[in-house]
């Protein structure tokens, strides 16, 4: 199948193929799309055959977690333990924003998206576009960075690597992206709270 380009110039654009993109991430189709950050490559996250798919075009080895999208506090709650009340206060407080949170998984959730140590990773994105894909589509949809292994991220199309580019379904372009502010991620464990990382 060949990769197919929308640009996201205008607002009608998406509108006339919103119905489209959400049908190609509903049948397992992997979209490459402009994120909060940077430029990212998404899927429907109970498709085990889809995020593998993400891993082979990333080009890793091995499988690893990726990051969740989620749309809501209960959305999260059928995925991971948020019973803790710093967690709730946490959720409550800092999303949607740009704010991964590492939580204790439950038994529902996909055993292909979980850490080594039985946790998953959960982001309630605050843009626009990621909140109309999560709308639409009604599940978590894995998310991580346009690029390959060891490579840097992007904000413009035109850098992604041509071997993505043809790898993926969809293409959404939006031109260059703003430089934002780096998003933080929290691991909350047994009452532990940890700062892995600023990206």
């Amino acid at each position: 199948m060949k990769t197919k380009l929308i640009s996201l110039e205008s607002a009608d654009s998406l509108r006339d193929t919103e119905d489209e993109i959400v049908s190609v991430i509903l049948s397992g189709g992997i979209v490459l799309y402009p994120s909060d950050t940077v430029y990212g490559i998404l899927c429907r996250a109970d498709s085990r055959e889809s995020v593998q798919r993400i891993g082979r075009i990333k080009g890793y080895t091995s499988s690893r977690p990726f990051i969740l999208l989620i749309d809501s506090i209960a959305m999260a709650e059928t995925l991971a333990d948020c019973s803790n009340p710093e967690v709730n206060g946490i959720m409550k407080y800092l999303w949607p924003g740009k704010l991964t949170l590492i939580l204790p998984a439950l038994d529902e959730c996909p055993e292909w998206v979980r850490g080594e140590d039985n946790t998953v990773a959960l982001r309630h994105p605050a843009d626009s576009l990621s909140g109309l894909l999560l709308k639409r589509c009604g599940v978590p949809l894995v998310s991580t960075s346009a690029n390959r292994s060891g490579e840097d991220a992007q904000f413009n199309i035109s850098s992604v690597a041509e071997s993505i580019i043809k790898a993926v379904d969809i293409v959404l372009d939006a031109g260059t992206l703003p430089r934002s502010s780096p998003s933080t991620i929290l691991k909350l464990l047994r009452g532990r709270t940890q700062l892995l990382q600023l990206i």
